[in-house]
């Protein structure tokens, strides 16, 4: 087994760190499921297989223990460090990362990806944020709403794609599944937006304005499939708000809170 170097990024469930010349391993918290990390190779395997930028998963090891993923190492920048760098071109990079959803959105249905209603009905039933009434409430909105044949990536914003030499790279697919569109548009809005006045973990350095140019540019990319999905989409951003409740990621969940009520009054929220 080749050593293990320096630390390159750090997530909010892993650290990557560099290993050997040309890959790197990503590194699971203790405090995480074991069978994740193999979860997650699986899955892009099965994406890299099918052709997909993503990185070609090279093997899965124990690191303290505990299972551990290699991944092909993409060198270059993070679109959103590029963001930050040129914020000029803040525009021109939501209406890329729109081309790049659209293109896995019609990639086909690679094997072994879960489905995506049955991942947020479990996810719901951990939003502890929400009393039981509406993580029942949530869940069977979830099941109500309609199912989709496309490849949903599940955490796409910015910071999942790496901007290489050869084109855009897009990481870390734990979180794919197989549903309808617009619940990965839905997704990757919520996952854009400083909706609790905080910048995202996830994206660092963000500002309000930042944030808000890029997230306008990106809902207008998609403004003919939102318009077509006009009458589910307060179902849809109030389950997906419910199934990010359970992740824990946010400093002040209030906004998602807001999000899942907002469904009473039929609001979609920021689109």
């Amino acid at each position: 087994m080749q050593s293990i170097g320096e630390r390159i990024a750090v997530g909010r469930t892993s650290d990557v760190f560099s290993y050997g010349t040309d890959s790197v391993v990503k590194v699971p918290y203790a405090n995480l499921p074991a069978d994740w990390t193999t979860f997650e190779a699986e899955i892009a395997r099965s994406i890299h297989a099918s052709g997909l930028p993503v990185p070609e998963v090279r093997d899965v090891i124990e690191v303290d223990g505990r299972p551990a993923a290699v991944f092909e190492r993409i060198e270059g920048p993070s679109m959103w460090q590029q963001v930050l760098e040129r914020p000029v071109d803040i525009e021109a990079y939501a209406r890329e990362l729109a081309d790049i959803q659209r293109s896995l959105l019609s990639a086909g249905i690679p094997s072994g990806v879960p489905d995506f209603v049955d991942r947020l009905v479990r996810r719901i039933s951990q939003a502890d944020p929400l009393d039981v009434a509406d993580r029942d409430a949530a869940a069977v909105l979830a099941k109500e709403l309609p199912r989709g044949a496309a490849l949903l990536h599940g955490d796409l914003h910015p910071g999942n794609v790496l901007m290489s030499p050869s084109g855009p790279v897009v990481i870390d697919w734990f979180d794919a599944a197989i549903g309808h569109p617009i619940a990965d548009v839905v997704r990757s809005s919520i996952l854009m937006r400083a909706g609790s006045g905080h910048a995202p973990d996830h994206l660092p350095g963000a500002t309000p304005d930042v944030l808000s140019r890029f997230h306008t540019a990106y809902i207008a990319d998609f403004a003919d499939e939102l318009t077509d999905a006009a009458s589910d989409l307060p179902s849809w951003q109030a389950a997906v708000a419910a199934g990010r409740l359970a992740e824990g990621a946010e400093v002040d969940e209030r906004w998602l809170i807001q999000l899942w009520h907002a469904r009473d009054a039929g609001q979609a929220i920021g689109f």
